[in-house]
């Protein structure tokens, strides 16, 4: 949870200067989850800002003490979480439906638990059927556990004590909680995180095959600061990257200067955005999965909550005014929970951002004295004004790193040795030789002759400012087009450095047509 708030004292301008007249995407039917506990309670709030449900977590019999965080399955339901005995300190995972309490299991004594440091559908498998929770031995030692939610039987448990744990190389020190970060098929995937040190930069990441006990390492879960698209199966995080621009050592710990995606169905992870002077924190698909919502932070305490379009382009940022707690996408925007508006309350406020970014429009406030968590936001029906069917292509502003077991099949990025150099493919007729095409997401490399610099525009036109010049053999990668205007093809492009805008495919250079732009 991030909380930033700059002057309290703009909110009557936050609320009147900055919110939309009409809001026409609350027509769109989703629905938002928030979580109290100091009760208990689960509150299910509509679009329109009604109460759909309300119901308290069921505890099993000689369990008093309430979860501080829920985990919710896939589409909103199971729920999953730690209750604790307050006497004893035991802990228990349990599993609801609802109110009705479908499976438990009697943790042993532990000091941690997964859900402290995640707690969302990612300890699901695909199908809501099992849950995996990792836990940190009083004493010394670690463990995970498999639930499953049919038969109420554990399935599967390692532990740090196994042959397997220690053949693999995978560190046992006391203090470590394994922290699962995806539950597909038969493999669970989890860091290996040590008390006190969720905020440090990279972790590493281990698949645990649970049929096999098989235990590989896992280099795409690197970082614990991440966010899931259900629709698409991508993956948003935010982490270290030296190959990118960065202020490193401005930074008192670490500095997360990129925000990179990895797409289950390539295998591969890699930026698509890079801040140089910032770090990124609490990245979150929005608008249906087409855009990220990021938090920025500058060495020198500036905050700004960013829109990010997936070819790396910045939308916009979002009032500093306002506090925002918990963050969830939906079809039409995302929602957020604020106690800027009702100060000792909690409100839930709506953003439309296919409509522009603003504020919000505050739909429900929790009564005083209460702070839930906002731990699920989702649709509950198909609509075509809310939900996209097509998505862009990501930006690769480097190499990607590929998962276990995947085929490469994404091009060498801009600062990484080419399939070809430059040279190879000086004219048209090299590039068609290697079957090479112009589409969003591929690279291209720029074409000029004689020293001249082909000009980079801020829309498909001659009549739009020019925003940058690049020389030959400038590598980009295309995030959109083609657009046809005054006589030319134009695609957008954006470079390694993050200069972003739209140039020519070609021109005419004396009596023959000169390709400017290069598929590689």
């Amino acid at each position: 949870m991030v909380k930033r708030m700059i002057g309290v004292w703009l909110l009557l301008l936050a609320v009147v200067g900055w919110l939309p007249a009409s809001v026409h995407a609350q027509d769109a039917n989703w629905q938002a989850q928030l979580y109290e506990p100091t009760t208990g309670t689960l509150t299910t709030i509509d679009s329109s800002g009604q109460v759909a449900d309300s119901f308290t977590l069921p505890l099993a019999a000689g369990f008093d003490h309430f979860p501080a965080r829920v985990a919710v399955g896939h589409g909103g339901s199971p729920l999953a979480y730690v209750a604790y005995n307050s006497v004893t300190f035991q802990g228990m995972l349990i599993v609801s439906q609802r109110d009705r309490l479908i499976a438990r299991f009697t943790l042993p004594l532990t000091t941690t638990t997964s859900f402290e440091y995640i707690a969302d559908d990612s300890a699901f498998n695909d199908d809501n059927t099992r849950v995996a929770l990792g836990y940190s031995l009083e004493g010394g030692g670690w463990g995970i556990v498999v639930l499953n939610l049919l038969t109420g039987a554990v399935d599967y448990n390692l532990t740090s004590d196994l042959p397997a744990v220690t053949t693999a190389g995978i560190p046992t020190s006391a203090g470590l909680t394994p922290v699962i970060r995806r539950f597909s098929l038969q493999t669970v995937t989890f860091n290996l995180v040590l008390g006190g040190a969720a905020s440090a930069g990279e972790f590493k990441a281990y698949d645990w095959t649970v049929d096999s006990n098989a235990l590989t390492q896992n280099p795409i879960f690197t970082s614990l600061d991440s966010d899931r698209h259900a629709a698409t199966d991508e993956l948003v995080m935010t982490t270290a990257d030296n190959r990118l621009a960065n202020q490193a050592a401005s930074f008192p710990f670490f500095q997360a200067n990129s925000l990179q995606v990895y797409e289950t169905l390539t295998g591969a992870r890699f930026p698509f955005f890079n801040l140089a002077d910032a770090t990124l924190q609490t990245p979150r698909f929005i608008q249906n999965g087409e855009r990220v919502l990021v938090d920025t932070a500058t060495a020198d305490g500036r905050y700004a909550w960013t829109v990010i379009e997936r070819s790396g382009a910045v939308v916009g940022t979002l009032p500093t005014v306002m506090t925002l707690n918990e963050v969830e996408g939906v079809g039409d925007g995302f929602v957020y929970t604020t106690d800027t508006f009702s100060p000792g309350a909690r409100t839930l406020v709506y953003v439309d951002t296919r409509g522009g970014l603003n504020a919000g429009v505050p739909i429900w406030t929790s009564g005083a004295g209460e702070l839930p968590l906002l731990v699920w936001a989702g649709s509950t029906s198909i609509s075509v004004q809310s939900i996209s069917t097509t998505y862009t292509a990501w930006s690769q502003l480097a190499a990607p790193v590929y998962a276990p077991g995947s085929t490469p099949i994404i091009a060498p990025a801009p600062d990484q040795p080419l399939l070809v150099s430059p040279s190879d493919i000086a004219t048209p007729e090299a590039t068609r030789r290697l079957n090479a095409i112009l589409a969003p997401g591929g690279l291209a490399v720029i074409h000029t002759t004689d020293g001249s610099q082909l000009n980079v525009r801020s829309g498909a036109g001659t009549g739009y400012l020019i925003v940058a010049k690049l020389g030959e053999g400038a590598q980009v990668t295309v995030t959109d087009g083609p657009i046809a205007a005054d006589g030319f093809t134009w695609w957008q492009i954006r470079t390694e450095s993050g200069i972003a805008g739209w140039v020519v495919e070609s021109v005419t250079d004396g009596a023959q047509r000169l390709q400017t732009l290069l598929p590689i």
